[in-house]
């Protein structure tokens, strides 16, 4: 079975966490490579998580036990140990653990972070923007020669009309018998916030993606690029030099000095497969050659196979947050022997400037 990832090239790569744990779920990426990442980010015991997530674990035991009704006491006391928590405390204190639990999975797996800056708040529901446009340097009446004594012509220019971009909130909710709370199904509640959280990060990134390609389409900034995966790197039968990656770096180099408007495509976003083709066609002089042209790669599944994205980093548009990620619990108002848990995000995210962004294809 081919290996997608097999080497650290330092801090040039990156890797969308989910994607890398489907990589090394299927044997195509090396475990240790995440590992790696989950002490990246802070993840304590980053080891023996990492074996639990691909190793068969015991059941935990059962354990029966009279708990005080629900009117009196809606919840058992909170039973901390080292670092385990019980469901209860969670339920009881949303704020500390149930949200800590969901920033703590998300980071650093959003892409639209890195192409969006995040610039603050957002009052009254919406954000008025202009457009990053090509520099109207000149009038739009030039001006003329005028002989003694005549009077000067009137000079005109035009402005342009500013855009409107609309929060969205976005979440979802789920519940969690007694039963499972009485029986202690630690692993069932941390599966459940983990899809929970991965689900809202899919959704962000979607919207994120859908913002880009509607403004790459309506811009017009797509490059064809050149065949990856047709690479020969033997040179048994000739050197095919134009195919190489390096052609489509340099590319977006020249497109950048054609257009005279100061962008540096300094990230890249691509799928797990060019990814692939790269360290296939250039092994551990990888990082090497980003260093020489200065960028940086977020490899995720989020993008289509076979293109990517050449972005200037922080330019193509804002991220603002009029409500951020928050999470609340509340008994089933019918009655019934369950707690609902409810997470949800108010995002706005707009493009602006259509020289930030490229979008690569044909590249497989």
């Amino acid at each position: 079975m081919n290996t997608t990832l097999t080497r650290d090239h330092g801090d040039r790569v990156r890797v969308e966490l989910p994607t890398l744990e489907e990589l090394v779920a299927r044997g195509q990426a090396d475990p240790e490579l995440l590992r790696m990442e989950l002490r990246r980010l802070g993840v304590s015991h980053a080891d023996s998580f990492t074996a639990a997530r691909f190793q068969p674990v015991t059941a935990p035991p059962v354990q029966a036990a009279p708990y005080p009704g629900a009117v009196m006491n809606p919840l058992a006391p909170p039973t901390i140990s080292g670092t385990t928590f019980s469901i209860d405390i969670a339920l009881q204190d949303p704020t500390r653990v149930i949200t800590p639990m969901i920033l703590d999975l998300t980071r650093q797996r959003f892409f639209v972070d890195r192409a969006f800056t995040s610039a603050g708040g957002v009052t009254g529901g919406a954000v008025v923007y202009d457009l990053v446009v090509y520099p109207d340097l000149y009038m739009d009446r030039d001006v003329e020669r005028v002989e003694p004594g005549s009077e000067f012509p009137i000079v005109s220019f035009s402005r342009r009309a500013p855009a409107a971009a609309v929060v969205e909130k976005w979440g979802g909710k789920f519940f969690f018998t007694d039963e499972a709370r009485d029986r202690n199904l630690v692993t069932e509640f941390t599966k459940a916030m983990r899809q929970l959280s991965n689900t809202i990060v899919r959704k962000i990134n979607q919207r994120g993606v859908q913002i880009l390609e509607s403004w790459i389409t309506a811009n017009s900034r797509s490059v064809v690029g050149v065949s990856w995966g047709s690479v020969n790197t033997t040179y048994a039968s000739g050197s095919n030099w134009p195919l190489f990656p390096a052609r489509d770096f340099a590319k977006a180099d020249l497109v950048a000095e054609q257009e005279e408007m100061d962008m540096d495509y300094n990230l890249w976003i691509m799928n797990p497969n060019e990814m692939f083709n790269l360290e296939g066609i250039y092994g551990d002089k990888l990082a090497a050659l980003l260093d020489s042209y200065d960028i940086d790669i977020f490899v995720t599944n989020r993008m289509t196979a076979g293109s990517a994205y050449a972005l200037a980093e922080g330019q193509v548009g804002e991220m603002r947050v009029e409500a951020p990620l928050s999470t609340e619990t509340w008994r089933d108002p019918n009655g019934k022997q369950q707690t609902w848990i409810q997470s949800s995000v108010r995002p706005l995210m707009y493009a602006n400037n259509m020289y930030a962004v490229l979008k690569f294809t044909g590249l497989t």
